[in-house]
């Protein structure tokens, strides 16, 4: 099944795994200040921006291109081989367990580049607060952020990712895996100070999901993480603090 694959080939391998960061980052850009003077906070772009341009562009791409080669779109995604629950289990556990080792110890490094490389950038761009004072209203963008951001964001972008892109890469050979996850991390244009740490987890999904060729596994990593961040963020800010990207 996945020497069939009809492979992604330089360059359009960096379009396909970048034109969907590029209009989230646009839509974030050109609707963050109108959201922020109306009262709200910026990080809500970023979420309406999960569920108008990431959801609709990864179906849309996926309904274009079954419709190209005439099959159900089910069919596009591949590495769903059947794995035991123990396994799946195991590589879960493993994988988000690799993803906060590695990420934990980038992110002062972020905040580094933050203040040293994209210092030039508004502050709205990096605090997912900034636009209004209103406790209350945080908790309710960073509610919303629990389902989008934990759940929608990662289904899309593990199934577009890793289900889609990853196993039309094998011409790449063992190098398939790193650079999905290095492409996956560049992706994120509208956190340029987290690159490192982006690019580090993406990596590790990517090679879970290769070798087990299961995308189910990526999912339920990624969806983990995020919905770790998620709830951390929210709990944050019942309490009052505000945690930074």
């Amino acid at each position: 099944m996945e020497k069939k694959l009809k492979q992604i080939k330089l360059p359009q391998l960096f379009i396909e795994h970048f034109y969907v960061g590029v209009a989230i980052t646009l839509f974030y850009l050109l609707l963050a200040e109108q959201i922020i003077k109306m009262g709200y906070p910026g990080f809500l772009v970023l979420l309406i921006a999960e569920m108008v341009i990431l959801a609709p562009l990864v179906g849309l791409h996926f309904s274009i291109k079954a419709r190209m080669k005439e099959i159900k779109i089910k069919n596009l995604i591949n590495y769903t081989e059947k794995i035991s629950l123990k396994r799946f289990l195991f590589w879960t556990f493993i994988g988000i367990a690799g993803c906060i080792l590695i990420y934990v110890p980038l992110y002062p490094v972020g905040q580094f580049l933050r203040a040293n490389v994209f210092g030039w950038l508004p502050e709205w761009y990096f605090n997912p607060s900034y636009g209004t004072d209103n406790m209350r209203l945080l908790a309710n963008v960073f509610l919303m952020g629990i389902f989008i951001d934990g759940i929608v964001g990662p289904v899309c972008e593990e199934f577009f990712f890793r289900g889609y892109l990853l196993p039309r890469m094998t011409w790449l050979k063992n190098w398939a895996p790193v650079i999905n996850g290095t492409l996956f991390g560049v992706y994120h244009f509208w956190q340029p100070h987290n690159i490192l740490g982006t690019m580090a987890v993406g990596i590790i999904i990517s090679y879970i999901v290769w070798k087990n060729k299961n995308v189910y596994l990526g999912i339920a990593i990624h969806c983990a993480i995020n919905l770790l961040g998620a709830l951390g963020g929210y709990m944050a800010v019942l309490e009052g603090v505000i945690i930074g990207r």
